[in-house]
């Protein structure tokens, strides 16, 4: 046996009125005994002297069991069982035939049919009938019992749900109170009235007001009297939609900025929605607000920022469309130095192929014996035409790859058999200037591109290589290059160049040439653009004292189709 569980406290008796009891009978003589007989249970007896009596009692009276003849005249027994057993309020109530003539089985067989419990014969022994009624009565006095206490337990349970639903709403309008409280919000209720009844924690924050100073306030007076009236006829809108129900009461709903007052006269913007709820009573309001200041703060910021913005954009509208404008001018400018180089270059190249002609015949004696001294001027002469040459040349490169006009012929190349052959090119100049070349490639380095052009620009690296590289090696790497490209390495080992002047060697006409050796100051500018003609980009590295290092990088394949300008 558990202890720790109290025991269950013993039902309360229910108070039950003496049993009702039905005896039917068309002989009074008969009803008379039978009252004698059952007057020991302290029943309370009804008589009825006929089938349509015992169907009026049944009507009005719930009988603990009922007591029927079986012959009499009109209704019988067995017809007045059966209207009895077709009522659902009475169908259970137990029935016992007493009959002195219809003993025949048939008649017992009809009796338990309609629903007797039971079919006695006259004369009957009465202790026998009274313990049969007695038992009757007390299981009819145990059903009213349960049923009476199945009525006091749904009672029970009626008043604990009302109870618990008590509990709950008292616990819901705390967590509401606390929910509310907790808001970043300012809550505010008021009635038709238009008196506070309820101030949260954030409306006293916001309005400067305790919540017991705010209750019996009026709604108005915690808004600057230029917000008032508005206030007012919003108030007048949504009672209009509480009470009629109309489509303004959304469009009054809809948030407003009103103009909030302090107990020190400080006002401040809130953005406050209001919203009301017909009651029995009156109908009821609710404004939800926040205090807006820092927005309105950032808002008017940002317009003063917008109008900044405006007005910058409109100078640097006005500053692209000059730019644009000069744009336009250096682009026609541009074409038209193109077009002066092309032209110059092409008028220039004739009379300087013919001195350099004429000049050759001179000193092979064509014309007669050259004097020493004569043969030493013309030999300038010839140097000094060969150089003019090479810069109409790179003039008109120039003019090309600016033009847009640059032709590429791919084929397929062996990088490293390109730069052997340009070593035998090179070998002279190199031979004058007590330098050695050397080569670190593998036999293969496979190629797409423009022969001719990659030969330029190596032939012009090699060459400044052996000019400036003081009687030092030049040494050339090939090697393999990302995604199937090639990379070439030149490398000298003179004077070097300063950190502020790698990229000013890549400049038109510039020269750095601490020698005063002649050049024309485009071979490196028109190589890095060749280079970019090839998709691929020519880079420096130097540093004073310690050489210089170009490396050219190719792409495995180039298209004519690449050409820009």
């Amino acid at each position: 046996m558990d202890t720790d569980r109290p025991l269950e406290e013993p039902a309360e008796p229910v108070d039950l009125p003496r049993p009702h009891v039905l005896i039917v009978d068309d002989r009074p003589e008969n009803l008379l005994a039978l009252e004698s007989v059952l007057e020991p249970l302290d029943l309370q007896i009804t008589r009825a002297e006929s089938g349509d009596d015992a169907l009026k009692a049944v009507l009005t009276n719930d009988f603990a069991v009922i007591l029927m003849d079986v012959q009499m005249p009109g209704m019988d027994g067995f017809e007045a069982t059966e209207y009895i057993k077709s009522r659902e309020r009475s169908k259970a109530t137990p029935i016992i035939f007493l009959t002195a003539i219809s003993k025949d089985d048939e008649y017992v067989y009809r009796g338990y049919d309609v629903g007797a419990v039971d079919y006695i014969f006259k004369p009957f022994q009465p202790d026998i009938l009274r313990g049969k009624v007695a038992v009757f009565v007390d299981l009819f006095q145990k059903g009213e019992q349960i049923r009476r206490q199945e009525e006091a337990l749904h009672e029970a349970e009626v008043l604990a749900r009302e109870i618990r639903h008590r509990d709950e709403l008292f616990e819901s309008e705390a967590r509401f109170r606390l929910v509310v409280d907790s808001a970043t919000e300012a809550i505010i209720t008021f009635g038709e009235s238009r008196v506070v009844d309820f101030f949260n924690t954030e409306a006293s924050r916001v309005f400067g007001i305790p919540s017991s100073e705010a209750h019996d306030r009026a709604i108005e007076e915690l808004f600057h009297p230029t917000s008032r009236d508005d206030l007012r006829s919003w108030i007048d809108s949504v009672q209009v939609g509480a009470e009629h129900g109309t489509e303004d009461e959304e469009s009054a709903r809809a948030p407003r900025i009103l103009t909030a007052l302090r107990p020190d006269g400080d006002t401040f913007p809130v953005e406050a929605s209001l919203s009301g709820v017909p009651l029995p009573s009156e109908n009821t309001y609710t404004l939800i607000g926040r205090d807006i200041s820092d927005r309105v703060k950032t808002e008017r910021e940002l317009r003063d920022q917008a109008e900044a913005l405006r007005a910058s954009l409109t100078e640097l509208e006005a500053v692209h469309t000059k730019l644009k404008d000069r744009q336009s001018q250096l682009e026609e400018a541009m074409a038209e130095r193109s077009r002066f180089y092309s032209a110059m270059s092409h008028e220039l190249r004739t009379p300087i192929n013919a001195i350099l002609g004429y000049n050759a015949l001179i000193l092979e004696g064509i014309y007669g014996e050259v004097s020493g001294s004569q043969r030493s001027s013309l030999e300038r002469v010839q140097t000094v035409s060969n150089h003019l040459l090479g810069l109409v040349s790179d003039i008109l490169d120039l003019s090309k790859i600016e033009s847009g006009k640059f032709e590429l012929a791919p084929t397929d190349v062996n990088l490293t058999d390109l730069v052997k052959e340009l070593f035998h090119t090179v070998r002279p100049l190199a031979d004058d200037n007590g330098a050695t070349l050397e080569l670190e490639a593998p036999d293969h380095l496979p190629l797409r591109t423009d022969n001719r052009r990659v030969g330029q620009i190596l032939l012009n690296l090699l060459s400044n290589a052996v000019k400036f590289g003081k009687g030092h090696p030049v040494r050339v790497v090939c090697r393999a290059g990302a995604d199937g490209g090639a990379a070439v390495d030149v490398i000298d080992e003179g004077p070097g160049i300063a950190e502020e002047n790698l990229q000013k060697v890549f400049d038109e006409f510039v020269q750095l040439r601490p020698d005063g050796e002649m050049g024309t100051g485009l071979g490196l500018s028109i190589s890095r653009r060749l280079a970019r003609v090839l998709g691929g980009a020519l880079t420096l590295e130097s540093e004073l004292g310690m050489g210089s290092t170009f490396t050219l990088e190719l792409p495995a394949t180039v298209e004519a189709a690449e050409v820009v300008g």
